[in-house]
Formats: structure tokens, sequence, C-alpha cells
């Protein structure tokens, strides 16, 4: 079974490149190596492939190296090309993949699930009468990797919306959402594969300075990173049953990575759902090229190596799609 790894120049900096100018480390490619590495020594055979403008050459390369399926999809636009052209491919469809943080929202508290009150503006012009409680976060509608979140996105008066909403409207050029920030800790819990999912190891990030998990923050690996999270085990339980249920009620498909907050009373708010999740494993045998992927740390806590964590995920797309292994 052959395997295209897809990759994109700028997938985890795209948004960010938008708002600064500063020069920002571009890990695609290497973060693409080391998922090829990984499907390698598990035993399949590989080929980078490199997304291009004109989606045509993409297809032609795909069809020349006899591809059977393609790992990883980077972004919204490279899954609809695999769709058009049924091309086989691991990870979540489109239909949830462009779905915007409200959809998913709504869809998960529809089911139970708790998420913090919101609201959303278009521009500094659309900003609604606020209805929420004080302090809220204003984040991108379909941010990825916490581009355009510093310090300023956390806003305690009316007076401070407008500046954070001008960046991410004008700068990033996304609808704001506003939200109640949520005072707790920061939970992700990894999920993989599609018929029986797997529910990994709870994480739990903690800053070093600062009260979120800024761009700066995350990609450069400054999180404080404590996997699995000191939980009771009542209030553990509860966020893994929270977690998968807005992995199926979204339709995630093969892996991702649900976010939640537990606040002081102990109640966890669902806050998004990652389907593009980094999945490197951190290995002090190897020089790190590439940002460690938060599901990276959990598989290694639950016992799998870069290539077995893979070859996980590549079981589910082969079921998914019934492929001859």
């Amino acid at each position: 079974m052959k395997i295209g790894v897809f990759w994109r120049k700028n997938r985890n900096i795209e948004f960010q490149k938008k708002i600064t100018s500063n020069e920002l480390y571009d890990d695609a490619c290497e973060e693409a190596k080391h998922l090829q590495h990984g499907l390698d020594e598990a035993g399949y055979e590989t080929v980078l492939i490199e997304w291009h403008a004109n989606p045509l050459e993409t297809y032609e390369l795909i069809h020349l190296e006899k591809i059977d399926f393609i790992f990883n999809a980077s972004s919204y636009e490279e899954i609809v090309f695999l769709e058009t052209f049924k091309i086989p491919y691991t990870g979540t469809q489109s239909r949830t993949v462009g779905m915007d943080k409200v959809a998913r929202k709504i869809i998960a508290a529809h089911y139970g699930v708790t998420t913090p009150k919101f609201q959303i503006a278009k521009s500094n012009a659309e900003i609604p009468e606020i209805r929420l409680n004080y302090p809220l976060f204003i984040k991108p509608l379909n941010g990825r990797g916490s581009a355009g979140i510093d310090e300023t996105n956390i806003v305690h008066i009316y007076d401070q919306i407008h500046p954070v909403v001008e960046k991410i409207t004008v700068g990033i050029g996304q609808t704001a959402l506003i939200e109640e920030f949520i005072e707790g800790r920061e939970l992700t819990v990894g999920i993989v594969g599609y018929k029986d999912p797997k529910v990994l190891p709870i994480l739990e990030i903690q800053y070093r300075y600062g009260r979120t998990n800024t761009f700066h923050h995350k990609m450069n690996d400054q999180e404080i990173i404590i996997c699995p999270a000191i939980l009771p085990i009542e209030i553990e339980e509860k966020i893994r049953a929270i977690a998968l249920k807005a992995y199926k009620v979204l339709d995630i498909a093969d892996f991702g990575r649900v976010d939640l907050i537990l606040d002081k009373n102990n109640i966890p708010y669902f806050l998004e759902v990652n389907t593009f999740s980094g999945l490197n494993v951190p290995d002090d045998k190897k020089d790190k090229t590439a940002h460690i992927g938060y599901m990276g740390y959990m598989a290694v806590v639950e016992g799998f190596n870069q290539s077995t964590f893979l070859a996980e995920i590549v079981k589910s797309t082969i079921e998914r799609y019934h492929l001859e292994s």
C-alpha cells in the first residue's frame, strides 16, 4: 500500500503571517517528513506530496505515483480536492472541516455538551451589544494554531474589544468569535479511530507566562505539558465522555483533538475540536525540527511510538474506506 503524505507551505503559520512582519519558522515540510519516516517504519511505502496552487498538478503527481490514499490533508481546500477526485484520505470529511467554531459549538451544545456563551462580530462596525459576562475571549472563527492569539485577546471592558476585533477581521480576514472567558485549567483530549474510537490520556497545558496559550507560546513549545493530567477519577471520566461525545456527534474521522477548559468548580467546557491535530511524537533520540503535537505527547503515554501511533490512524482509514491492507 502506497501512502502520499500531503504537506503545504506555511501550514501552521499562514494566518499568523497576515498580522506580523516578524519572520516565522515554517516547519510544514519537516513535520511531513517526520510523519513520512514514521509511516516508513510502520512498513508502508510513502511519498511526500506538496500541495500546488494548481490542483491538477497535484492530481497528476498522485496519479503518477499510484498512491492508494493521502495522509493528513492540511486544510479544507485539499480535502475538497480529494473528495472531488474521489481519492481516499486520512481525516475528517469536508462537511465537518468546513464548519466554523460556532457551528460546532451549536451542534455539541444540542447534544448536551456545555460550551461558553458566545457572540460574533464580522467587523468593528458590527460588534453586537454584549450580553456576556466579562472577561471575554476573542478569537478567529476559523483559526488554527493559536493564530492571532496573545494576551490582548482577553478583554475586561467594552473598549478593549475593538482593537482585537480589528486584528481578527481586518488582519486575519475572519469573523471574530467573542465568548465568555472561562478561568480554569486548559485540557485537551486526543482520540483516534472512527468506528470504535480510542480516547488517549488527557493532557493539561500550563503556561510559562501569561493567562492563555498564545501563538508564540504554542509554536515555540513553551507550554508546560502534563500528561496524563492529574484529575479526580470522576472528573477524568466525565471529561473523557464529553470529548468522545463531541468527537462522535461532529463526525470526526481517524484522529482529532477536543479542547476544553475545566473551571474552578470542576465543570468542563467544550471549546473546539481540532481536525488537523499535530501528530509529531517527541523523541529524545532525534533532532527536533518540527513542532511537537499535543497528540504526540498523549500517544507516548498511551504506549505508542511514532510508527505504531500512525499505524493506528492508518488502520482506521483502511477500515473506513474498506481498503485492502
